[in-house]
């Protein structure tokens, strides 16, 4: 099986169905497949070749869906970038992966001129619904299209995609994913996660394409289903969208189906189609996650997972979701799931053993899901490879059923709103603020968004900042994704005897003070 294949074969038996639809336009999908093979061959025209990076920046977009499906009919390298991040980081990554072409939306226009002199590889501008002196058309690029082939046959250890994801410290790393790894997750998607997609059904894809949400898109489009493509989350109107569209399948982060929850109409379920409603990326608080499942039924599934062995490796399904009701168990709410099929997990000490269940360690993790190594990277690569397994940098447990319990993050990331952010990054940026002489960013159990960026800081002496002008300071010089909601003022910050600061006292003592306020 290759994903050409997959599409394909859902163009021969589905052709003038809807594949997709924006709020203007509607594709069938046979109209789809002939805009995807046609900005194949018009990328092979500009002299690239298969194995070769082609970046996007945008926006959920119709035109995203078909470059993410472009690249795998024609083997480029795909590479998605946050359209949230920062100019720098944006830089990094396409000089990082050596990126040849770039597609980009209109409102980036700006955003990519100020860039163009620092990319080293980039040759070819795409723009989308747009277009400059520097720039190519995405429109008039597909309409010179001519007839020509790749003559590339994929096999599994070829390079699918570049995902970009970083560690608590230093430069994002480049997750290398092959089409055996994107292959699993199309067959773990298709029978495990979502089994229930058909040609009947209508997927929304309302959270970013570039994150997880965008594994939905090929088990969709491969039964024939048609994919609702919003570019951005509003609440109340996603609520109206999926109720007036008979939506069956959606994923997106907690922070997201909480807000959701917000807009539905009573008695919700009545005037719902879902059968599937994923989530991930944070956790769920156990009592807004019961008022969920009485808004949206039996429905919720929770994945557990990271872009290095994407997209999950374990699932907890909707009938786990009811038996913890039903047995009145409110603890299995708090598992990840069990292993998916063709992935195992596994608890393991700090010396590479397996331990056995009940006992806490990192998670780990084997299988067809595994990552190929990050991009010219190998120390990274060897830290988190034992043998077969990979390490997950999460702490848990197993129990005696299989379910894994998250107890602690062994490191310092902070996933706020199903998004990743690393302190290092934000201090880097809080440190060019010259009334802060020292900072450390911790994150803090939310309800609504699982942890915030909290900042914990020594101000310069003679300093009057407060914390509302540091707040707005950070919003104007961070990503909204990155933005910090508390500040904390200290004399000094706690360091051991080498002077390094000590994060998990500080995340304690921060979040033993916020639950005193509560």
């Amino acid at each position: 099986m290759s994903l050409s294949l997959l599409l394909d074969n859902a163009v021969r038996k589905f052709g003038p169905r809807v594949a997709l639809e924006d709020d203007t336009r509607t594709f069938s999908y046979s109209d789809f497949i002939s805009r995807v093979d046609r900005l194949g061959q018009s990328l092979l025209g500009c002299d690239l070749v298969p194995g070769e990076t082609v970046a996007v920046l945008m926006r959920n977009s119709i035109e995203l869906v078909e470059f993410d499906s472009m690249a795998a009919r024609f083997g480029f390298v795909r590479t998605m970038l946050n359209a949230r991040a920062s100019k720098e980081d944006h830089e990094y990554c396409l000089n990082f992966a050596s990126a040849k072409a770039l597609i980009f939306e209109k409102d980036m226009l700006q955003h990519v001129d100020k860039m163009r002199e620092k990319l080293e590889n980039v040759e070819l501008f795409i723009c989308v619904r747009g277009k400059s002196a520097w720039s190519l058309n995405y429109e008039e690029l597909l309409d010179r299209a001519q007839d020509r082939s790749s003559n590339w046959t994929p096999v599994n250890s070829d390079i699918h995609s570049i995902y970009f994801t970083s560690g608590t410290t230093g430069r994002p790393k480049g997750v290398m994913l092959t089409h055996g790894n994107w292959i699993h997750v199309v067959s773990t998607h298709l029978m495990d996660i979502n089994p229930r997609i058909d040609h009947d059904d209508v997927g929304l894809l309302c959270a970013p394409i570039t994150h997880a949400t965008g594994s939905l898109v090929l088990p969709h489009l491969a039964r024939g289903a048609r994919l609702r493509i919003l570019n951005n989350f509003n609440p109340e109107r996603v609520a109206q969208i999926c109720i007036n569209r008979n939506i069956t399948s959606s994923f997106m982060a907690p922070t997201m189906i909480q807000l959701l929850m917000q807009h539905m109409p009573a008695k919700a379920q009545d005037k719902l189609s879902f059968h599937s409603l994923l989530y991930g990326g944070a956790s769920f608080p156990v009592d807004r996650l019961e008022e969920a499942l009485e808004i949206f039924g039996p429905v919720l599934v929770q994945l557990y997972g990271q872009w290095e062995a994407p997209v999950g490796f374990t699932v907890l399904q909707p009938q786990d979701h009811i038996d913890a009701l039903k047995a009145q168990n409110s603890k299995l709410l708090y598992s990840c799931g069990r292993a998916i099929s063709f992935a195992d997990v596994g608890i393991m000490d700090d010396q590479g053993s397996l331990l056995p269940i009940e006992q806490t360690g990192e998670i780990v993790t084997a299988g067809g899901n595994v990552m190929l190594k990050y991009l010219n990277n190998e120390e990274a690569t060897s830290e988190i490879r034992e043998g077969k397994w990979q390490r997950t940098g999460d702490i848990g447990k197993l129990d005696e059923n299989g379910f894994v319990y998250i107890t602690d993050r062994k490191k310092d990331m902070i996933v706020t709103g199903g998004n990743n952010v690393y302190p290092r990054q934000i201090e880097e940026v809080i440190y060019q603020n010259k009334e802060i002489e020292e900072a450390c960013i911790v994150g803090i159990p939310d309800k609504l968004w699982g942890e915030t960026v909290h900042l914990v800081a020594v101000c310069r002496s003679g300093s009057t900042v407060t914390e509302d002008e540091i707040i707005k300071w950070a919003r104007s010089n961070l990503p909204a994704d990155h933005r910090i909601r508390s500040v904390e003022f200290v004399d000094e910050l706690p360091k051991n005897n080498y002077g390094k600061i000590l994060r998990k006292e500080i995340r304690d003592s921060s979040r033993n003070q916020k639950s005193k306020k509560h």
